[in-house]
């Protein structure tokens, strides 16, 4: 007899292991997609603009969003650098029945809030094989995932969106520069054609560097104070203060031109001034955590239903 009972309850034990288990599982199945989604960006190879990569990087975004409803479009600019003329192509993406072939068409399609990320990855000729795992192919990753997410669960706010994915954000010198006008290449061009348009978004989201296994996020002093309070509230409802904040001072980031073009837009970013791998060999996907990916997309989802609702 105790033999039956100790069975039972070891069975009952069993299965509610199993049910926490995949309960886990669960609250961190969009951490887990976006993982997948920046080791797959990361198998295209380095994405500097007018790369093989960087085509082939669009080109899975593009399908991959495609089988959930969005339909993606180029948008392309020739720019001065410090290498010479270079094209720089930014990917957008809208969802719904629309027609969308040509950027033209985004100024018949009034979007609420923009949500981006730069794919391209830093061209360093020391470092020919540089990935930019965690800057910026995590924050890509995670908004495929996020985008998708919406368009299954709620449609309605995904038609309010405006996806994308920003080609040369990262200066061929060093660093970027205002003055030289080296960097934001993509943001810039976006942002002008962004200041024509009669009806601009109200808000704008840039996600950068939001998967690294310490997550550290560090928003710019100067962000807008509602989005600044919004993003905080959403860290305090998931118990998240420990690895999100404030920055000391500003931030040059694809931000900076949405503010410009009058969209108040957060950049939502790692704390990259004080890493020891920004712009090194070590930004690989050792760098990114699935834990980190879930945390950065529960603050950013909560943000966009709030924005959206």
């Amino acid at each position: 007899m105790k033999a039956k009972v100790i069975i039972s309850l070891l069975v009952i034990f069993a299965a509610a292991a199993a049910w926490l288990l995949s309960q886990e599982s669960a609250k961190k199945q969009h951490g887990n997609a976006a993982y997948d989604h920046t080791a797959a960006i990361l198998a295209c190879g380095p994405r500097p603009p007018e790369s093989e990569g960087l085509d082939k990087a669009q080109a899975y975004i593009t399908r991959e969003m495609a089988k959930h409803g969005w339909k993606t479009v180029k948008h392309s600019v020739v720019r001065d650098t410090p290498l010479g003329k270079k094209t720089f192509t930014n990917l957008i993406a809208r969802y719904g029945d629309h027609e969308l072939t040509h950027s033209d068409d985004l100024k018949n399609l009034p979007a609420t809030l923009i949500l981006g990320a730069h794919l391209d990855s830093k061209l360093i000729p020391e470092l020919p094989d540089f990935l930019g795992a965690d800057d910026a192919a995590s924050a890509c990753a995670l908004i495929v995932e996020l985008g998708n997410t919406l368009a299954k669960e709620n449609p309605a706010m995904a038609k309010q969106l405006e996806i994308v994915f920003f080609d040369g954000e990262e200066s061929f010198n060093e660093n970027m520069s205002l003055e030289s006008g080296d960097g934001l290449y993509g943001s810039r061009a976006y942002a002008i054609e962004l200041y024509k348009r009669a009806t601009k978004p109200k808000h704008g989201i840039i996600l950068d560097m939001v998967g690294h296994k310490d997550l550290d996020i560090a928003i710019p002093i100067d962000s807008p104070k509602d989005l600044a309070a919004m993003m905080m509230a959403a860290v305090d409802k998931y118990g998240y203060q420990k690895h999100f904040g404030m920055a000391k001072g500003g931030i040059l980031d694809d931000h900076y031109y949405l503010n410009k073009a009058g969209v108040p837009t957060i950049d939502i970013i790692g704390d990259f001034q004080h890493s020891h791998w920004w712009h090194e060999e070590g930004d690989d996907m050792d760098l990114i955590s699935a834990d980190s990916l879930n945390m950065s997309y529960d603050v950013a989802m909560a943000m966009l239903k709030e924005l959206l609702q």
